[in-house]
């Protein structure tokens, strides 16, 4: 139905004023006083007017060659017009109708009035941002992208708040999505919530078509949409290809931005009236929202996200590959001799016959591979925590190694207090024969002897014999205490100026050779004679 053939009904069943169908239809009020006076000339009924048809309404009250824009007017280009407004929306459409006025005041001819200047351009916007409806394939592509709205969590104990960011995935098909959020938007971030979205969905969409983040694109690519490198490895581990979306161009994924405006309104807005401490807390709360969200019936067809894309898109998909995808960082090192190399503060064994080679190390997130000539000779899990832990295999070890059957074993804590002294070897044995299981005495033993790289070999000697002499089960505070005593008892008598470690009690004169200084008496006025 026209616009003048609404307003005709609306004038002639009455019972509104002209302003309120003006503003009802959204016309103005001179277009409504017009329609109005028409009817009470011609006597037109509500039942005459509806059955004329559009084209009959406009004839009669608008005839085409009145309508038709006389050659006194200069038309203005709208669609250039149009263009200048999406390139710069800054742009009032006041200031194209004075540019129109002044050219047409300049060659002679009439303007518009500036209210069917507006008219004419809201219709030339509306034809050229005409859009057209996507038909997808089910299981051809996937939209990723971050919300624009963040969550947050709080720290129990400060208060303080920390952002989360929600990645959205979603399969334009059946709609169905994936939403998860984390503490950052690097590459780490991006991958691990697609990973976790292709598990949820049991498999792989053949293409991704993602935001143009810099975790997705190469921004230093001058006019250029490319891939960049990290990204691009994770699509072929999983078979996949990426085609980013054009730079300011929503409408290429205009179901991720449907699928996101979701996101923000029914988890997002939820979650920031509820106070999370953990992210793990947050994506419970989000994955209870999405699990609701797929199963929630549509509201224009039958079914739903979930049910639609079990019938008929899952099959489609691409398998998962036997591994997740991890980010890797390579690294080299020198095997050092005693065939571990570090990383991280950390170190990790390799065959021994490579000590003193340097040896590549491939690092991710659960594991550490070292290789050498392009192969892998060790694999081993990352070690986290304190530094200094030690990762060994006994197949790297050399053969008289390999005999102590592991780097914490009796025998080797037997040989290395005998390297310090029997009397040490003594106290050793008694601790490993102290407990029921031989195992349990492991650390008091390499704390004990430990002890020798703190201070030194010959004390902890001395302290294991004065244990030993008085039967005592050596410990480790026990020994540490006796050290720190010998230590003082020796300094004291070096300040003494005896000798340590002598039996001899007489005092040592250091300054035989040493001048000599008279005392303050010499020096006064009447004393002692200084020849």
């Amino acid at each position: 139905m026209s616009k003048n053939k609404k307003i005709l009904l609306a004038v002639a069943k009455g019972g509104m004023s002209q302003s309120d169908i003006a503003a009802l239809l959204h016309v103005s009020k001179r277009d409504v006083s017009a329609v109005a006076k028409a009817v009470r000339e011609l006597n037109l009924t509500f039942d005459a007017i509806a059955g004329m048809d559009a084209d009959a309404v406009d004839d009669l009250f608008f005839p085409k060659e009145k309508r038709a824009r006389g050659e006194g007017y200069l038309v203005p280009d709208m669609e250039a017009l149009v263009s200048r407004k999406k390139k710069s929306r800054k742009l009032p459409v006041k200031l194209f109708w004075l540019e129109h006025v002044e050219a047409a005041a300049s060659c002679g001819k009439s303007s518009y009035s500036y209210q069917t200047f507006c008219e004419m351009f809201a219709d030339t916007a509306g034809k050229m941002g005409a859009t057209r409806y996507f038909i997808h394939e089910p299981g051809a592509k996937a939209f990723i992208d971050w919300a624009g709205d963040t969550a947050c969590i709080t720290d129990r104990t400060t208060g303080a708040k920390a952002k989360v960011y929600v990645i959205v995935v979603s399969l334009p098909f059946s709609g169905r999505f994936w939403a998860e959020g984390f503490c950052d938007m690097r590459q780490q971030s991006w991958q691990d919530g697609q990973t976790h979205a292709f598990e949820e969905f049991g498999g792989v969409p053949r293409m991704l078509v993602p935001d143009n983040a810099a975790t997705a694109t190469d921004r230093s690519a001058l006019c250029v949409t490319l891939v960049n490198d990290d990204y691009e490895r994770y699509a072929q581990h999983y078979g996949t290809a990426i085609f980013p979306a054009r730079v300011r161009k929503p409408r290429d994924k205009s179901t991720a931005e449907s699928t996101v405006n979701l996101v923000e309104q029914w988890i997002i807005g939820p979650a920031n009236e509820t106070t999370f401490y953990t992210l793990g807390e947050f994506n419970g709360f989000c994955s209870e929202k999405v699990s609701w969200l797929n199963s929630r019936p549509f509201s224009a067809k039958d079914g739903s996200r979930r049910e639609l894309f079990d019938r008929e898109e899952r099959e489609h998909l691409l398998p998962l590959p036997r591994e997740r995808y991890e980010i890797c960082e390579w690294r080299s090192a020198k095997v050092a001799p005693d065939y571990h190399v570090t990383v991280d503060y950390m170190r990790y064994s390799v065959p021994h016959r490579l000590i003193g080679e340097q040896v590549d190390v491939k690092l991710s997130s659960a594991k550490v591979s070292l290789m050498a000539d392009g192969e892998i000779v060790a694999e081993h899990g990352r070690l986290r925590g304190r530094k200094g832990q030690y990762s060994t295999m006994v197949e790297h070890m050399p053969d008289n190694h390999a005999a102590l059957d592991s780097p914490w074993s009796p025998a080797r804590f037997a040989s290395w207090a005998g390297k310090i002294g029997p009397e040490c070897a003594s106290a050793i044995g008694r601790v490993l024969e102290s407990r029921p299981i031989v195992e349990q005495s492991f650390t008091s033993c390499r704390n004990i002897l430990g002890l020798s790289k703190t201070y030194s070999p010959a004390l902890l000697e001395r302290a294991c014999e004065r244990a030993n002499s008085l039967g005592a089960l050596v410990s480790y505070t026990s020994l540490k205490n006796s050290i720190l005593a010998m230590k003082a008892a020796d300094a004291e008598r070096k300040c003494r100026g005896r000798a340590p470690g002598g039996g001899s009690d007489e005092l040592v004169d250091r300054a035989k050779s040493a001048g000599r200084l008279r005392g303050a008496e010499a020096y006064r006025r009447g004393g002692e004679d200084r020849a």
